[in-house]
């Protein structure tokens, strides 16, 4: 039983065999051939079983030997021979030829070389390329870069994140919805404009994505990122106007929160919107900002106004000023002949948000401490001035305290913008909070989605409350987001979470652990100072050597009345 077994092995394997094989007994008597021989030279195994070998192929010279690579011909097919004794007990038993049609292995060779050709070539024309250029996988793991891409990071990019090595979110996006994007990335202190095609798998999965980065060198960066930023004007404002039909959008009652500290600063936001007053939101990134500018405006007199929104960290240094306050006809090289309007134009009549304004350059600060304190300002290349009634709303990420000392943020800009401040604290100091925001974005996402989300098991709702969220509510609402995507329906598992939030490292825990102790203490001494001082909340600023800002902003951090 078990030879017989063996056999029929053997007997499926060779008949699966690309190569023709012919087999004999010692003395050359052919006992079988497979079906890729049978094809090869147009003949069965039926008519040639017992025969002598070299009868049926006179080029095959039978020797009972070991015989690799021979060059001949058979049946007028030219082929490579391989002939193998086979051997039982030490003894000659049978013979086994194999047999490779040249024809096969030339064009084999000839593709090779056309692959190789074509790589050589690919090669030449990336590292001629002036731009970056970054091909990644399905995954967003870098499997090849040009030497532009590779000074540009500085590093060996292959092998690397894209969106770690260019800072952006964006290629998930691309590589998920198969839909290109346009992105602006600050990268080693450059700006560079960065689009991401993807490499789409029989027309209907990405399987990779080309990420080209423009240099802002490069003589079409500016004509791109004027375009590029146009384009995004316009998208904003559609945005916009989306929200303002929606019922309940941009409001108070739409920021979630069971925060003591938060719920005082919500109600705070919302006594201080009526006014006109200029507003400075501060806090980490991801804490909410721009949802409090965007409820503040809603609340505000001028809600039925625009609501423009500029990311100061996005635009590109050279075209700052045209951006903000637009520029005159024809006032320098590719400027459209009608001229353009900037921003403060745009949201006359209502609200202006200056996002991340720590990031605006010293030399536009000037100008726009001009337009904060006389509502004025003149295009690029122009000659009239211009007046606008808007209402202003900054926020930052920064110390901007910090920046004034280094000489990076004009103090008389800083005290313009802080007429009223608003510090949002981070997520982790309200985790009070993080089981409520995810439920709401559960349902948002059950609505853009279409998934059917039913919540979460306690396993994820503890990894959630745990995690210290580093970018905090942002971070959460794209775990939400990634998790429905998994998902579907039913509850969110412990295997739809990112494995750093599952298992979070001890030394991140150790170091979240070290900063909820110092923040304990800190909150301590203050209680202290108040206590010392009767309440006296300037008295005891005094007693700790702290300005008032900063003692406030810890008030607030802390919950503390």
């Amino acid at each position: 039983k078990f030879t017989m077994k063996t056999n029929a092995f053997l007997q499926s394997v060779i008949q699966a065999m690309h190569d023709a094989i012919i087999t004999t007994d010692k003395r050359g008597n052919i006992l079988m051939i497979n079906q890729a021989a049978e094809n090869m030279f147009s003949v069965t195994e039926a008519d040639i079983t017992g025969k002598f070998i070299q009868d049926v192929f006179p080029a095959i010279f039978f020797r009972n030997k070991f015989q690799l690579g021979v060059s001949t011909v058979l049946h007028s097919v030219p082929v490579i021979l391989n002939q193998v004794p086979i051997i039982e007990a030490d003894e000659l038993v049978g013979m086994n030829f194999v047999l490779q049609d040249k024809s096969k292995l030339e064009e084999i060779a000839t593709e090779l070389e056309v692959v190789k050709e074509l790589q050589q070539n690919f090669n030449g024309v990336l590292s001629a390329s002036s731009d970056g250029v970054f091909v990644v996988d399905q995954n967003g793991i870098v499997k090849y870069s040009n030497d532009m891409a590779n000074i540009l990071v500085d590093t060996a990019a292959p092998g690397a994140n894209i969106e770690k090595l260019l800072n952006t979110n964006t290629p998930s996006k691309v590589l998920a919805t198969g839909v290109p994007e346009v992105d602006v990335c600050k990268i080693q202190a450059k700006n560079c404009i960065v689009s991401h095609v993807p490499i789409m798998k029989n027309g209907k999965k990405p399987s990779g994505m080309v990420s080209i980065v423009y240099f802002d060198d490069n003589k079409m960066t500016e004509d791109i990122a004027r375009k590029w930023f146009s384009l995004q004007q316009q998208v904003q404002y559609y945005k916009e106007q989306f929200e303002k039909n929606i019922e309940g959008a941009n409001k108070f009652d739409q920021i979630i929160t069971k925060n003591h500290a938060f719920l005082k600063l919500k109600k705070e936001a919302e006594r201080i919107a009526r006014s006109s007053s200029t507003v400075l939101i501060t806090g980490e990134s991801g804490v909410g900002k721009d949802m409090f500018a965007r409820a503040i405006h809603a609340h505000s007199q001028k809600q039925n106004g625009p609501f423009v929104k500029v990311n100061c960290a996005a635009i590109p240094e050279s075209l700052f000023e045209s951006e903000l306050f637009g520029y005159a006809p024809n006032s320098f090289t590719g400027a459209s002949k009608r001229g353009k309007p900037g921003y403060f134009e745009q949201a006359n009549g209502g609200t202006i948000f200056l996002d991340e304004i720590g990031d605006i350059p010293l030399s536009i600060q000037v100008k726009l401490l001009q337009v904060i304190q006389e509502k004025q300002f003149m295009r690029v290349g122009g000659t009239v001035t211009q007046s606008v009634d808007i209402r202003i709303i900054a926020a930052t990420n920064r110390d901007l305290r910090e920046a004034m000392l280094k000489n990076q943020f004009r103090e008389d800009l800083y005290y313009r913008l802080n007429v009223i401040e608003l510090n949002l604290p981070a997520l982790r100091f309200r985790s009070e909070d993080i089981l409520p925001l995810s439920e709401a974005f559960i349902k948002k996402y059950n609505n853009i989605l279409g998934t059917r989300i039913t919540g979460m098991n306690s396993i994820v709702k503890k990894a959630l409350t745990s995690y210290p969220w580093p970018g905090n509510i942002r971070e959460l609402e794209n775990t939400i987001e990634r998790a429905a995507n998994y998902v579907w329906e039913g509850e969110i598992d412990k295997i739809h979470l990112p494995e750093h939030i599952i298992h979070a490292d001890k030394i991140s825990n150790y170091k979240f652990k070290y900063r909820m102790v110092i923040n304990d203490i800190d909150k301590e001494i203050i209680l202290d100072a108040l206590k010392m001082s009767e309440g006296n909340k300037s008295a005891a600023a005094r007693l700790l050597n702290i300005s008032r800002s900063t003692f406030y902003d810890k008030l607030t951090r802390y919950g503390i009345n």
